[in-house]
């Protein structure tokens, strides 16, 4: 047994309704569980973990597949009965299973808009950090020119009082 022919036995007896996106095995002792993640054909998500068994894994997912379609409220394919003669057939899929599928479709549409925020919030400090280089070489602009303007005035004063900031010199123009 590998778990490709449980993903197989599975997939066969889902006859398209189900799209797997996991399969695993666990032990509880001497028993196994099975887990399986994915989606329905009209896209809701399922999750179920199996109750403990000792039968055979493949069989088990069978099941699980038929229970998993069952409780979406659609009936099995016809390929996947269980044979008419066979007892009634123990449907494991519970309350919490149901939850845990809400909750995995929620959690996976919570991640994209996570993922969505943080593309936007990588764009935005780009372009943030692209205008504080663009702010900071102002700034360095602006602060040479006075040190330059500094420079001018102490050279054409030579030290003595502010010159006038009005239009005209201070003195006669001499006609």
């Amino acid at each position: 047994m590998s778990m490709e022919s449980v993903r197989v036995a599975f997939v066969q007896a889902a006859a398209g309704r189900l799209r797997l996106d996991h399969a695993g095995l666990a032990y509880q002792g001497r028993s196994q569980v099975l887990s399986f993640t994915g989606w329905h054909a009209d896209g809701t998500p399922f999750a179920l973990v199996t109750a403990p068994f000792a039968d055979s894994p493949t069989l088990r997912a069978r099941r699980a597949a038929q229970d998993i379609i069952q409780a979406h409220g659609a009936p099995p394919p016809a390929s996947a009965q269980a044979p008419s003669g066979s007892p009634r057939r123990r449907i494991d899929m519970s309350q919490k299973g149901s939850g845990l599928a809400r909750l995995m479709g929620g959690l996976k549409s919570l991640d994209a808009s996570a993922d969505a925020l943080a593309t936007r919030l990588e764009t935005a400090m780009g372009t943030l950090q692209a205008e504080m280089t663009t702010t900071a070489q102002i700034v360095t602009n602006v602060e040479t020119s006075v040190n330059d303007l500094r420079s001018i005035n102490a050279q054409y004063s030579n030290g003595g009082p502010p010159l006038p900031t009005s239009g005209g010199s201070a003195g006669s123009s001499g006609a």
